[in-house]
């Protein structure tokens, strides 16, 4: 019991939050206990019978079966890596990302009416970790090794031939929102032409990064770089955005020494 405890803290809280969200919505439905009609992205039922937990809950059914074990494995290892390293456990930006891509995906479902949302949000969080790692390698199924650059539309396709068109689609919403946010909150402020380059504008307000406030130190954001102020000094750290950026080697100025 010692073993799971510490393997569960482990366990960096957004992604935990994602894990047990999915677990407790999805479980009751696969013992009967409850209907997935229940936990389905239904406006009529939202705007009419004040269903107000739908536009949430949806993101968390994951049907069941090996697709659901190999989804908790997913989320378990890429939002874990990307929580811990690009986004160096800041919980409140982290969240916030999850916020703004479920936001995106609740838009691009309009027209498509899709039910359930939860590979939609793993297929967005799967393309922003690729963005994060774009050197690294993946297996799919032990079977084959493929680039991350690959592996979004290679998990499409997949949805493809398990589930038909329609669950394909909600890949690639998902990989839309997730290109999305990469484009707004990564591509605009450092990788664009200069003259082009602007401000996060996806940034989480102070008011929500306020809720994660940790009790040891303060952090507020400044464009461009995250300040962490502990009780002993005040350090700099580069935001989640800069993590994304080539690590370059140090200068050498000729003639002189190095920069």
């Amino acid at each position: 019991m010692a073993d799971f405890s510490a393997a569960y803290n482990s366990i960096p809280p957004v992604t935990r939050s994602l894990l047990v969200g999915t677990a407790l919505v999805t479980f009751p439905c696969l013992l009967g206990t409850t209907s997935p009609a229940s936990v389905a992205l239904v406006w009529k039922r939202v705007t009419t019978s004040y269903q107000i937990w739908r536009p949430v809950s949806c993101f968390f059914f994951g049907g069941g079966g090996f697709p659901l074990l190999y989804d908790f494995f997913l989320i378990y290892r890429n939002s874990s890596a990307m929580e811990r390293d690009t986004y160096r456990n800041d919980t409140a930006e982290y969240a916030w990302l999850h916020v703004m891509l479920a936001t995106f995906i609740l838009v691009f479902n309009i027209p498509l009416g899709l039910p359930f949302l939860f590979r939609s949000l793993l297929h967005a969080q799967t393309y922003v970790w690729c963005r994060s790692n774009p050197t690294v390698k993946v297996s799919i199924f032990g079977l084959i090794t493929i680039p991350t650059s690959l592996y979004p539309p290679a998990l499409i396709l997949l949805d493809l031939l398990t589930g038909g068109p329609m669950k394909a689609s909600g890949g690639v919403i998902g990989v839309l929102a997730g290109h999305l946010w990469w484009f707004l909150a990564t591509y605009l402020p450092l990788h664009a032409p200069t003259h082009l380059r602007r401000s996060n504008p996806l940034a989480p307000p102070s008011f929500f990064r306020g809720l994660f406030a940790p009790t040891s130190r303060s952090t507020f954001a400044v464009p461009g770089r995250t300040w962490v102020q502990t009780p002993a000094a005040t350090t700099a750290r580069p935001s989640p955005t800069e993590a994304v950026r080539h690590r370059w080697g140090g200068g050498q100025r000729l003639g002189g020494e190095s920069l």
